[in-house]
């Protein structure tokens, strides 16, 4: 999602539209055969293909150090504190990531991703190893909520034109391929991840997040689901409630 946001800034919501799009695969979110089916795009940098891909887009182009510095400060920008390198767990990921290079070289096949192959993976391996806090998650989450201003910070992260894009996006594919589900459930656009973590945005209102590691089928934390859905229905929000509509004659 990070990623997603600093190629948003970088290049342009029309350009990262043409080279990665927004749609949802309806498959899960390390598929192959996605990309197989879609091969004229990786359908959306939310899953792993297009995480890739928004990876190789980064700038500045073949500079492995300068990207990591931006992905890195992009992360300390949208949580509001820099996060943490889970050594033990960029070298796990990278000593089984075997699925993931197929992914790689396959959207090279393609001409879908857009600097060294071998060079997109090892960073998008290392943004999947940063370590956040719940509270710097749900303050990222505010951040795309406020319109891309940082509500901790102050700072601008990104302009404004860009969080409605982001919040479509996560609301297209933020759970995979249970986002219908999700979104009818918790009425709440959420961004999932195999570490645990959940972050939602309500436009204009707050982020929310929360992380448990215990995970379901699908790679969605079984109880930070369960809390956001309580805490949505409980104060009765819903991103498509008709609560501020007022009917003029």
């Amino acid at each position: 999602m990070h990623t997603a946001i600093l190629a948003l800034r970088q290049y342009g919501a029309k350009e990262i539209l043409d080279k990665i799009g927004a749609d949802a695969t309806g498959l899960p979110f390390n598929s192959i055969i996605a990309i197989l089916l879609e091969n004229d795009h990786p359908s959306t940098p939310l899953v792993n293909a297009g995480a890739i891909s928004a990876c190789s887009m980064v700038k500045p182009i073949g500079d492995s150090a300068k990207k990591w510095d931006a992905i890195v400060g992009n992360v300390t920008d949208l949580c509001g504190s820099a996060p943490q390198l889970i050594d033990e767990l960029y070298k796990s990921e990278s000593d089984t990531n075997f699925n993931n290079r197929s992914i790689a070289w396959l959207l090279k096949n393609y001409n879908r991703i857009y600097d060294d192959p071998d060079m997109s993976l090892d960073l998008y391996t290392r943004q999947c190893s940063l370590g956040v806090t719940a509270l710097q998650l749900s303050i990222a989450a505010g951040t795309i909520a406020n319109g891309g201003v940082n509500p901790v910070t102050k700072k601008e992260v990104f302009d404004a034109g860009l969080a409605p894009k982001i919040t479509a996006m996560i609301a297209a594919v933020g759970f995979y391929e249970h986002t219908g589900d999700w979104m009818y459930t918790s009425g709440i656009p959420a961004k999932t991840g195999v570490g645990g973590g959940v972050m939602g945005v309500l436009p204009g209102q707050f982020g929310i997040a929360a992380f448990a590691p215990p995970l379901d089928g699908s790679g969605n934390s079984v109880k930070a689901q369960l809390a956001i859905q309580y805490i949505m229905n409980k104060l009765g929000l819903n991103v498509f409630g008709h609560d501020h509509i007022t009917i003029v004659d």
